[in-house]
């Protein structure tokens, strides 16, 4: 947590990892369906009606990879610490034990899956008010034991 402030910085960062492989995943996935309209012959890659390199999208993807691949891991890496503080690296410690699971879930579905405070308190038939006070709580005390803490759930 050095390079953050404070949790919410951590987790706010965390939210945008979360979102960026999202964003990269469909792009991939929008590249894949050209590729294989194209081996399929749905589509073709040049106008003018001349056989299509079909290899193309394919280069492309490849491409993509290559070019991603380094934010692609610092954005997992960033997720995966966020799932540590929050479950421990076991899935048995962390917030979930120091605090409760319900508090983790809240931070989970709010940081990790990106959801509205409102889809969050509907799916863990919460109030809205509570789930803020929970992902309130649950910053507060992460900045409080800090991140090695949490994450030990200890």
């Amino acid at each position: 947590m050095e390079r953050y402030g404070d949790a919410r910085e951590l987790f706010d960062a965390v939210r945008e990892a979360s979102y960026e492989l999202w964003r990269h995943d469909a792009e991939y996935n929008a590249m894949e369906r050209r590729a294989l309209a194209l081996g399929s012959g749905i589509a073709s890659a040049s106008p003018g009606g001349s056989e299509p390199d079909r290899m193309r999208p394919v280069d492309a993807m490849v491409d993509f990879e290559v070019m991603m691949a380094r934010r692609v891991d610092e954005w997992c890496e960033l997720v995966d610490f966020g799932e540590a503080v929050l479950y421990g690296r076991d899935w048995e410690h962390g917030i979930a034990k120091l605090l409760g699971l319900g508090y983790a879930e809240v931070m989970e579905l709010v940081y990790i899956q990106r959801l509205s405070m409102r889809e969050t308190s509907k799916r863990l038939r919460l109030s809205e008010r509570t789930a803020r006070r929970m992902k309130a709580r649950a910053l507060s005390f992460i900045d409080a034991v800090g991140t090695d803490t949490a994450i030990s759930g200890e």
